[in-house]
């Protein structure tokens, strides 16, 4: 039997994974050849999260995906200022949360080309009825 996960607790699981993530002190985390890519990781990050969540609550109404994307914005600014607080060895970087927000955006885009295509797609199958 196939096991369904209902797209919101896949939103919700991703965002709990980066918050959790975030939240990992810095000396815990390895020092490894990959992290030289930390923006790449930042953006892809998001990247998922922001389709995920548009998944979720957008399906294709442009009003909510531009809300979804608003809010992940300020979740990856939030989220370096809650890194800053934090009592151990995090600290806030702006080019994190640069780098999630151009993660966030990429997201929509391939979001709103998916969409285009599909409506494309579904005019021609109109059409040939």
């Amino acid at each position: 039997m196939l096991l369904r996960i209902r797209p919101i607790t896949l939103a919700l699981s991703w965002t709990l994974l980066i918050l959790v993530l975030l939240s990992i002190p810095g000396k815990s985390v390895p020092r490894v050849a990959i992290m030289e890519f930390d923006k790449f990781i930042h953006a892809g990050l998001f990247f998922v999260l922001t389709t995920l969540w548009l998944r979720a609550v957008a399906a294709e109404n442009v009003t909510r995906a531009l809300v979804v994307l608003g809010c992940i914005v300020v979740f990856s600014f939030a989220s370096e200022w809650y890194q800053e607080w934090l009592p151990f060895d995090r600290t806030a970087d702006l080019f994190d949360a640069v780098a999630d927000s151009i993660g966030a955006l990429i997201g929509i885009l391939v979001w709103a080309i998916a969409m285009v295509k599909r409506k494309k797609s579904d005019q021609g199958i109109a059409s040939l009825k």
